[in-house]
């Protein structure tokens, strides 16, 4: 089984590469894959980007072109909720798009508004996170609100929390469970926060996003070891 594991910055995927026999590097789309392996589980990692059509072009050419049969995203977020706070992590049950016309995505194919994580992961990343016996982060299960937009508003934040419920907001999750969803794939998005949405959002994301990146590159990696 080949494990497709995608981040959107370089900070947030460079744990994963460290880790990595590489075998391969390829580009495709501008962008880098690294296909090898990690503690005997064949790998295929990509630094995909900002936003969710860099996301879901990526994700695509992970299960086409190197035969991914998983696709996990990791990577930072912004927290909406009042129970998690920085460095805390999310593991997705289902990832939404929180500016798109849900109307409109149920009318039409795929014909859903939302996606649901893969229960199998999501048990994996738990008991991994059990075995993080020095992890200084909380996690909780919920739903993922993704869209092409860094949510730095408070109003723009209670919107989308009155709209969708969700743990926290990112900006490819969505994306990549749609595309995982299409190709009949599991898939699971882990997400360490680096920030709270509101205006001081941009500076607690640059502070915090090398440590907040290692939580779910580290999740991972366990995963891959207890696989």
């Amino acid at each position: 089984m080949t494990w497709g594991i995608i981040a959107a910055l370089d900070a947030e995927l460079e744990l994963i590469t460290g880790a990595m026999d590489i075998k391969e590097e390829k580009a495709i789309y501008g962008v880098k894959f690294y296909a090898g392996s990690i503690g005997g589980a064949d790998v295929a990692a990509v630094c995909c980007s900002i936003g969710t059509v860099n996301a879901a072009a990526c994700a695509s050419v992970l299960v086409r072109e190197f035969g991914a049969d998983v696709l996990v995203n990791i990577g930072v977020a912004g927290s909406v909720s009042e129970d998690l706070g920085i460095l805390d992590v999310v593991l997705s049950s289902e990832v939404v798009f929180h500016d798109a016309d849900n109307q409109i995505l149920k009318k039409y194919y795929p014909f859903r508004e939302s996606f649901p994580a893969d229960p199998e992961l999501i048990e994996l990343a738990e008991k991994s996170i059990a075995q993080m016996k020095e992890r200084e982060f909380e996690y909780k299960i919920g739903r993922i609100a993704t869209g092409d937009v860094f949510v730095r508003e408070r109003q723009f934040k209670e919107d989308i929390v009155s709209r969708f419920g969700p743990l926290c907001v990112e900006m490819e999750g969505a994306a990549i469970g749609q595309i995982a969803y299409m190709s009949g794939l599991p898939f699971i998005v882990i997400r360490s926060l680096s920030d709270e949405g509101d205006s001081d959002a941009f500076i607690s994301f640059e502070s915090f996003l090398e440590r907040a990146a290692k939580n779910s590159a580290g999740i991972v990696l366990k995963m891959l070891e207890l696989r």
